[in-house]
């Protein structure tokens, strides 16, 4: 018999190589999918979602003979401010502190959260479901008001809503059943929080459950950095404090809020009132649900138009993106019919097809023809340059006033947030229609926009969005520090 040759050493080397390179599943990490006892941690899961949902995203771009690094996150914020903190939460385990620019989640000295803190706090979880996990949108209101003053407290519910839509959709993409919280002891979490003094109010938390109450989770091995001293919240100064007082009384401290109700879905809008003799026209159906990776792309790929070419739409466009209000909403504690409070009107500039204003009904994908004549919409938005290229504004309106008289704090909030939604639901169907672009306007004159839209009286604009095809050769005016706020100079808004 003859001995097999010895391997030679470089081949020994490619061996040891495969050898110490092999994947082994238990020192597998998350990479955006659900968590399992053991295995993927809730705070991994938290973090891993927080990166596509509310992260920083990067692309080299080659401008004016040389490369630049542009990053933009994937939310969209009245002025790229960003008027708020998210704090992670898992149950019997500790808080964490969302670290945007690090995309990490660092310790927070917050207290420690159980089962009978949420019951104390109301947050009231679906049937059946234990909440393992929570995301607490915390609102500075300072960051926005600094710009803004009065409606930069406003334009924190909306980023909010913003936020935490992105966040609900694509987490229940992967096969959770997120929770938006909005009626609960605000107090309370924020004493367990240790927000007091800090000129915080946490708007809206999203929890995320287990079905049954089930046993403990077995422990997990920590991450390095759980040993970290707790990083903390930047203390106010003077002109935040002074801001921050200047809101007392409307804040959610001040007042009841609604007793929060079973968790459900509900329609994202309310049908229009038919009116007599009315052209009624159907649009285009809307495309099927996006798969877990579609949404990922969706909000990795969405944007804000800066400007828009005098270019047309379709009807095509248009029902396209408006069939991704079809359905309902995301799970929350509210009254049902809160969100189907909101209305959206449709005035049509420069759409093939379409011209003049329309009423939007989801459950029949149909505009109900209000004006055969589309006005000027540049007075409606504080005379923004971008607004008179769109080809089409969508104003998303209630009856705000009459709903605070009866329900207080919650309406305003509620409808603020769901309005966010909306915003949010459009920017991603905008993503996967391409060239169709939009942004959301916060700035407007809300006489002038009931003008333009024909709304009834009581109605009140809570949000306007512009549609059209992008003009990406347009630059962004919006850094200078104050933007349409009362008595103060206007410049131009994202």
């Amino acid at each position: 018999m003859i001995p097999a040759a010895r391997p030679s050493a470089a081949a020994r080397s490619l061996v040891d190589y495969w050898n110490e390179s092999r994947l082994h599943v238990a020192s597998a990490k998350s990479s955006s999918v659900r968590p399992a006892p053991g295995i993927v941690s809730w705070r991994a899961a938290l973090e891993d979602v927080l990166k596509v949902g509310y992260g920083i995203q990067a692309q080299p771009r080659f401008v004016a003979g040389a490369w630049q690094q542009v990053r933009w996150r994937t939310t969209p914020s009245a002025g790229a401010i960003y008027p708020f903190e998210v704090i992670a939460t898992v149950l019997g385990e500790g808080s964490y502190l969302w670290d945007i620019d690090q995309g990490r989640l660092l310790p927070y000295g917050a207290l420690r959260l159980t089962e009978d803190d949420l019951a104390a706090a109301g947050l009231v979880a679906r049937p059946g479901h234990r909440v393992e996990a929570l995301l607490t949108f915390v609102a500075r209101p300072w960051l926005s008001m600094k710009k803004y003053h009065l409606r930069g407290y406003a334009y924190s519910h909306l980023d909010v809503g913003h936020t935490a839509t992105n966040l609900a959709l694509y987490t229940a993409a992967l096969g959770h059943h997120p929770v938006l919280h909005l009626r609960f002891s605000h107090p309370f979490l924020a004493e367990r929080l240790r927000l007091d003094g800090l000129c915080r109010e946490p708007l809206a938390v999203l929890s995320f459950a287990s079905s049954g109450p089930g046993a403990d989770s077995p422990a997990v091995a920590p991450e390095p950095d759980a040993f970290s001293r707790p990083v903390g919240l930047e203390l106010p100064r003077e002109q935040e404090a002074a801001a921050w007082e200047s809101l007392q009384g409307f804040l959610s401290f001040d007042g009841p809020l609604e007793t929060p109700c079973t968790p459900a879905a509900a329609p994202l809008l309310a049908e229009p009132e038919e009116v007599p003799d009315s052209a009624v026209l159907r649009l285009p159906d809307g495309r099927p649900p996006l798969s877990a990776a579609e949404w990922r792309s969706a909000i990795l790929a969405r944007r804000s138009a800066k400007g828009f070419r005098k270019e047309s739409l379709s009807a095509i466009q248009v029902g396209e993106l408006l069939g991704a209000l079809r359905g309902e909403g995301c799970a929350a504690d509210c009254f049902p019919e809160g969100a189907a409070q909101l209305g959206m009107r449709l005035v049509a500039r420069n759409v093939d097809g379409l011209a003049g204003v329309f009423a939007y009904s989801a459950r029949e994908h149909a505009l109900q023809r209000i004006d055969g004549e589309a006005g000027d919409p540049l007075p409606a938005c504080m005379r923004q340059g971008l607004a008179g290229d769109a080809a089409a504004l969508l104003i998303v309106h209630a009856p705000l006033c009459r709903l605070v008289d009866r329900h207080g704090w919650s309406a305003f909030a509620e409808l603020q947030l769901h309005a966010a939604e909306l915003g949010q639901r459009l920017h991603l169907a905008a993503a996967c229609l391409s060239p169709l672009g939009m942004t959301c306007v916060g700035g407007f004159d809300g006489e002038e926009c009931a003008a333009l839209a024909r709304l009834e009286p009581g109605e009140e604009t809570l949000y306007v969005i512009l549609l059209g095809i992008p003009d990406n050769t347009v630059f962004k005016h919006d850094r200078l520090s104050v933007a349409f706020s009362h008595g103060h100079t206007a410049t131009l808004e994202d």
